[in-house]
């Protein structure tokens, strides 16, 4: 299972040491298996220097808890697909990169795509995971797990583990 994340990861990549790459979001800000939930705050047509060094007018969307990140077609879509057509209706609402070996411009390379699925927010994995700490019996947890929405259970799996191995010892 991939490691899902609320904020970027600290990399190494060497377009972090260039400022006007490390001021977007990309497939470098992701360590392997490492997807990111970020939440929408924005989208619209930024200005940004291309790869000529010259200034292009690029459609970007913009997160609470991460850089900005420039659209491009593939993602736009699955985003519209996830929240509707209508951008403004986006705000608010959590997508999940991941990095993926893609081809473009004539070469593979790493870059970001948004998962088909709506995330499970930040918020809402720190509801459910006190939800389960404040189980009382092995029942109580096992009731409060199979409860969860599909999409957090993976991700607690390892927390209600602990849990029921302290109630265990107990």
């Amino acid at each position: 299972m991939d490691n899902v994340i609320y904020q970027p990861s600290v990399t190494t990549h060497w377009r972090n040491l260039f400022e006007s790459k490390a001021m977007l979001l990309g497939a470098h800000n992701l360590n392997q298996g490492e997807e990111l939930v970020v939440k929408i705050t924005g989208a619209g047509i930024q200005s940004i220097k291309n790869k000529a060094g010259k200034e292009e007018k690029v459609p970007v969307i913009t997160f609470e808890n991460a850089n900005p990140m420039v659209l491009n077609i593939t993602n736009t879509k699955t985003i519209a697909s996830l929240y509707g057509d209508l951008y403004e209706n986006w705000i608010g609402k959590s997508i999940q990169v991941y990095a993926a070996k893609v081809k473009a411009f004539g070469v593979e390379q790493m870059a970001l795509r948004v998962k088909l699925a709506v995330p499970a927010s930040i918020d809402d994995m720190n509801m459910h995971a006190n939800t389960l700490r404040q189980c009382q019996t092995v029942d109580q947890l096992k009731s409060a797990y199979m409860n969860l929405p599909v999409n957090v259970k993976g991700q607690l799996s390892q927390l209600k583990d602990e849990i029921k191995n302290s109630m265990e010892r107990v």
